[in-house]
């Protein structure tokens, strides 16, 4: 029993050892863990920590490298801001990017030194004049271009800078712009990256912009000769650019640049001519083209096929005639023959093809000889009022369109005489008065021709009498309905120019009238015989009949189906009618 307390009491006394120095070494590991944290917190907060991964710019969202074209290896700040303004900021609107310049060669041999004097005369002065960027500082005998690489020589090496400069940037939220030259190299690229990133697969977020296209799908210089090789220059045609990629593109085109817009049609000398001068005098401007805030309310958008959306900018001016307005020839005496030119030159091009339609050259154009004759025609009378207005006189009048009746409620309609009116109806003045807007070609042209005017309203009664009453001066002359002509055997009264009731004044000439009258139109032959005879003398003072505008405007169809009963009627009073004036004539 002894025993067993003694054994109890050590075991007791070891388990209360124990758990005292578990204790005290759970506090040391405690302590020590706390002393750590301490260290280093301390170690993070001395240490700057960036709050973004070195692959993105917190000075903008995307970076744009900009490529210059032929002869202009490295761009300059002014290209990069006109680049800037005009095109990438309304493509890539809201976005901070960040404007880089590419070196590439940009040569062509032995065209390079040749182009930099042309476009020193005749170029934009901010790129090629002196101290621009079409003018490196190199050697003389560098500038000259007889020791530049080949086109296509500059172009791969074009394309080994370029995506240079994009591993130097991220490869990714990049906007490449490429003008000329550096559309190609940026095509070049666009079509690695394409096999690079098939369709299912993530791509970077990678945009183009390109002016001066030469692989345009319609219109590109080299996608009109597809697979074309100039040995000479080491030139190779490849043909149009890809749509359908996971990279968008946006193609600005000027009209006539020779590079970009070149004629379907080559076989066309003139309009090959105007593309030749086109790659002088407007490719090298292809930066004055600017988009708007939202480029597709722009005019010039032709929409968007694929990855690329499609801007072309039409050009008031033929670079075929350049020439002579570098030389001073006034633009008026110009303007008397580009109409015609224009015409011919267009007749190169089918502009119904869509941009993106690849389309090679084609040999022999088909054409609409109306539409062709109807061109040339309109061009040569844009000629002559250019003509007219050079020497100060007023353009030539165009013809007047032809009065006719054919449409039904017209006002040339109502002048018809209606069947409807029997001889028991009697139309007054006051009757009439609803017809003052009808008044037609025909009436208007026996106000030109008569002395006076009266109104003339029918009462067929059994001795078909008339009566006439005289229009007051203030009277709208739309009031009255017909005029007769003044017969030798009629004795009615006529106002002579000592009678006190006045004459209605004679209507204006519209401005643009002959003074004569013109004929009258008419769909039916019987219907031109009335009018005439309402024109003419020896009428035998015949009554003549309007129809109230309350009754609905006759249709041509329905006055051409009555006028041989109207007219056979109005013959068989004409006898009668006659008679009675004679009676009258007597009694007074």
């Amino acid at each position: 029993m002894g025993t067993a307390n003694y054994i109890g009491r050590v075991g007791a006394w070891t388990v209360a050892l124990g758990i005292r120095n578990v204790r005290h070494t759970a506090t040391r590991v405690t302590v020590s863990i706390g002393v750590a944290i301490l260290v280093v917190t301390a170690t993070v907060v001395s240490t700057p920590i960036p709050t973004v991964s070195p692959g993105v710019k917190l000075s903008a969202d995307s970076t744009a490298l900009i490529l210059g074209g032929s002869s202009v290896p490295t761009p300059d700040d002014y290209y990069i801001e006109t680049v800037k303004s005009h095109l990438l900021a309304p493509t890539h609107p809201g976005q901070n990017i960040n404007y880089v310049a590419v070196t590439a060669p940009m040569e062509v041999w032995p065209l390079t030194g040749i182009g930099r004097l042309v476009w020193l005369a005749l170029g934009p002065p901010s790129i090629w004049g002196p101290g621009g960027p079409g003018w490196p500082d190199e050697p003389w005998w560098k500038l000259s271009g007889l020791f530049d690489l080949t086109i296509d020589q500059s172009v791969r090496a074009g394309v080994a800078d370029l995506e240079q400069a994009m591993a130097a940037h991220g490869n990714d939220n990049l906007v490449i712009y490429g003008y000329s030259q550096g559309a190609m190299i940026a095509n070049r690229e666009k079509r690695k990256l394409a096999e690079q990133y098939p369709e299912g697969t993530k791509a970077p977020d990678i945009d183009f912009v390109l002016s001066g296209d030469p692989n345009v799908p319609n219109g590109g210089l080299l996608a009109r000769f597809p697979g074309l090789y100039v040995p000479i220059l080491d030139l190779s045609f490849n043909g149009p650019e890809p749509t359908d990629t996971p990279f968008h593109t946006d193609v600005i085109t000027r009209q006539y640049d020779g590079l970009a817009d070149f004629p379907l049609y080559p076989i066309n000398g003139v309009s090959l001519l105007n593309a030749v001068l086109g790659v002088v005098y407007v490719h090298p401007y292809d930066l004055d083209v600017s988009l708007p805030a939202d480029p597709t309310k722009s005019p010039a958008y032709q929409g968007t096929h694929g990855d690329t959306s499609y801007y072309f900018f039409q050009n008031p001016d033929l670079p075929l005639f350049a020439p002579l307005r570098t030389l001073g020839v006034p633009e008026s005496l110009i303007d008397v023959v580009e109409p015609f030119f224009r015409v011919l030159v267009e007749l190169g091009y089918d502009r119904s093809i869509p941009p993106w339609e690849p389309t090679p050259a084609r040999l022999i154009p088909t054409l609409d000889p109306a539409k062709v004759a109807t061109d040339l025609v309109n061009a040569i009378g844009e000629g002559v009022n250019n003509v007219a207005a050079l020497v100060g006189s007023p353009p030539p009048l165009s013809l007047p369109a032809p009065v006719t009746l054919a449409a039904p409620g017209t006002e040339t309609a109502k002048a018809d005489i209606p069947p409807q009116v029997t001889s028991k109806d009697t139309l007054t003045q006051t009757e009439l008065a609803p017809s003052a807007g009808a008044a037609t070609g025909a009436q208007q042209m026996s106000m030109d021709m008569a002395p006076s005017t009266m109104t003339v309203t029918e009462t067929a009664n059994a001795d078909v009498s008339r009566q006439v009453t005289p229009v007051p001066a203030g009277a709208s002359e739309s009031s009255t309905a017909a005029t007769p002509e003044p017969s030798a055997s009629a004795s009615t009264p006529e106002p002579s120019a000592s009678a006190s009731t006045p004459k209605p004044p004679k209507p204006t000439k519209a401005a643009g009238q002959p003074a004569t009258p013109r004929p009258v139109v008419r769909g039916s032959l019987e219907l031109g015989e009335q009018v005439r005879n309402l024109l003419q003398p020896g009428n035998g003072g015949r009554p003549i009949t309007k129809k109230p505008a309350g009754d609905g405007a006759a249709t041509a169809g329905s006055s051409s189906a009555a006028s041989s009963s109207a007219a056979s009627s109005s013959t068989d009073r004409n006898s009668s009618g006659t008679d009675s004036s004679d009676s009258e004539a007597g009694e007074s």
